[in-house]
């Protein structure tokens, strides 16, 4: 995939009624240039697959093909392709969210489901705190260190674009002068995605961190993505009437182990990326 292939990506995503936008496949291709692929027939794009290797362990997302061209068995021809992309690069766990229809094409695969990767939406009561604040890029240090510990790897090429570009729906919880945990969000068509968002510790105050993020949501529906094993994460939202709209199966291939499943993340930060 090439930039030039974005329009595509995003007519198939569309379709699809996913929520993605053209940053949304900038910052992939920005992460790895060579890690999404177009499949075509007779010089025609039929279908996409991706993936975002991060050290021991890569995701793998957008696995979409053409409505007329299903049926054929190129999904896994295209899930094949990214698992041996990803194995040739040295990353031997591969972890991915899939609708439910697609959980016995990544068994076949062999893939093993770890636990529900719930959607959620819902608003919240706008609420100023004392203890947030906005980021800056400065944080990111703090930030970048922490983030890489808990979700298991680096995504700061993510994380700096979500500041740049949405910079107000990015705040951090700072208790004795001491990051303690950050929310980014990012606008949509008709509402704002929450994500990622993790808490260090206090985790009691992580409804100030969301409070706060309200203020700047007008309104809007805010979405978000948690796995179901977060108690914590799933009690707040039950608590602030989120409801659930769908959901995927986090699974995983490989090396087993507790792969970006710390109770520290309490919102991915999207399907393709973990």
């Amino acid at each position: 995939m090439s930039k030039n292939d974005i329009d595509f990506a995003l007519s198939l995503t569309s379709a699809e009624g996913w929520l993605s936008t053209r940053l949304d496949f900038e910052n992939l291709l920005e992460f790895d240039s060579e890690a999404h692929f177009i499949a075509e027939i007779n010089n025609e794009s039929i279908g996409m697959v991706g993936t975002v290797p991060y050290n021991e362990f890569g995701y793998v997302g957008n696995l979409i093909v053409l409505e007329r061209h299903r049926g054929k068995k190129l999904g896994t021809k295209l899930m094949e392709f990214a698992l041996n992309y990803l194995e040739e690069r040295g990353v031997m766990t591969q972890l991915l969210d899939s609708v439910p229809d697609a959980v016995s094409l990544y068994e076949r695969l062999g893939f093993r489901k770890v636990c529900r990767s719930l959607r959620l939406e819902g608003k919240v009561k706008p609420k100023e705190s004392e203890f947030v604040r906005f980021m800056t890029d400065r944080d990111l240090v703090v930030i970048d260190q922490f983030d890489t510990r808990l979700f298991g790897a680096c995504r700061r090429t993510f994380l700096q674009s979500l500041l740049k570009h949405f910079p107000r729906l990015c705040r951090v919880l700072e208790f004795d002068g001491e990051i303690q945990g950050y929310i980014m969000g990012s606008k949509r068509r008709d509402s704002i995605r929450i994500g990622p968002w993790v808490m260090v510790h206090h985790f009691d105050r992580a409804e100030n961190l969301i409070g706060s993020f309200a203020t700047e949501a007008n309104d809007q529906v805010l979405k978000i993505g948690v796995l179901e094993s977060n108690d914590r994460a799933v009690q707040l939202f039950e608590k602030h009437d989120f409801i659930k709209t769908s959901h995927s199966w986090r699974m995983i291939r490989g090396v087993d182990g507790d792969w970006t499943t710390s109770n520290h993340l309490y919102a991915i930060c999207s399907p393709a990326r973990g």
